[in-house]
């Protein structure tokens, strides 16, 4: 399996879940402001959050079992 290519998707994977946080918690900050009035706002972002730190851990884990079987 290619590292170059594991690296990158972890990376990718990483900033997309930093910047849902970042979405969820301006929509949680907006619903407590009254601003909006459905909590929608805050919740679909953390889904998709939770998704990409799913799939960062696993391209974690792949990396990491890379570097074992390369150490053998």
């Amino acid at each position: 399996m290619n590292m170059k290519k594991e690296k990158i998707k972890r990376n990718i994977f990483l900033t997309l879940q930093i910047i849902f946080t970042i979405l969820t918690f301006v929509g949680a900050i907006l619903v407590f402001l009254k601003k909006v009035d459905n909590a929608g706002y805050a919740v679909i972002p953390m889904l998709w959050a939770f998704i990409f730190g799913g799939l960062m851990q696993s391209s974690q884990k792949k990396i990491k079992e890379n570097l074992k079987t390369d150490n053998k």
